[in-house]
């Protein structure tokens, strides 16, 4: 058994890590989500709840960042074009148990190519994905424990290069004019004695139909 309601989110990040570099093609290999479990904030209500990433194929759409247009940002800086000092390759995206994975290639600009060259010299290191979810699924949780939400439908969008990965627990409530989305939030029930004895009266009559 299971309810659904709205709830209202901001745009999310995670923090990453730079896999490999090929300095000729100007590329870098990036795992963009391992699947781990993020300690987040509810935007409504303030509580805290554990984020799930689902990466089965059917949960994720990857339609803008496979499109060949989605960028790589300076710290998720998205104001101006400068920010932009690179773009994520088209079709790059690899889905594995346990791992997202896209590649992405560096601008020629000069103030790219000094970023590009602390990639390169590994001093550099950390990618972080901003994506949305439009759909949870909420697992009950036991006493007093954080509620898990697995994210059934997500689109990332873009990926930053930064120094530090956002911290996943910290409350964006306070921004204001912050570009939200309405996200579908199910809740898994624990079905009670009178739940599995309407089902059993049910299977029951459907067998003698």
């Amino acid at each position: 058994m299971s309810t659904e309601r709205t709830v209202t989110l901001p745009p999310l990040e995670r923090r990453a890590a730079v896999s490999s570099v090929n300095a000729e093609a100007r590329t870098a290999s990036v795992c963009f989500s391992s699947g781990a479990d993020v300690e987040r904030v509810d935007f409504d209500s303030g509580r805290k709840f554990i984020e799930r990433l689902s990466l089965l194929p059917e949960h994720i759409r990857l339609d803008r960042l496979n499109s060949g247009a989605a960028p790589l940002l300076n710290a998720h800086a998205a104001g101006e074009l400068a920010d932009i000092i690179g773009v994520v390759e088209p079709n790059s995206v690899e889905l594995r148990p346990h791992e997202a994975s896209a590649t992405v290639r560096f601008s020629r600009r000069p103030d790219a190519e000094k970023i590009f060259a602390d990639v390169c010299d590994r001093i550099i290191r950390n990618v972080s994905v901003g994506y949305r979810v439009l759909k949870f699924e909420e697992q009950p949780a036991a006493r007093n424990e954080i509620p898990v939400r697995v994210a059934v439908d997500w689109m990332p969008y873009e990926l930053s290069l930064v120094c530090m990965g956002a911290d996943p627990g910290a409350s964006v409530r306070s921004q204001n004019n912050v570009a939200t989305n309405v996200c579908v939030l199910t809740y898994a029930t624990a079905r009670t004695d009178a739940d599995r004895v309407r089902l059993l009266r049910l299977a029951q009559a459907q067998a003698q139909e």
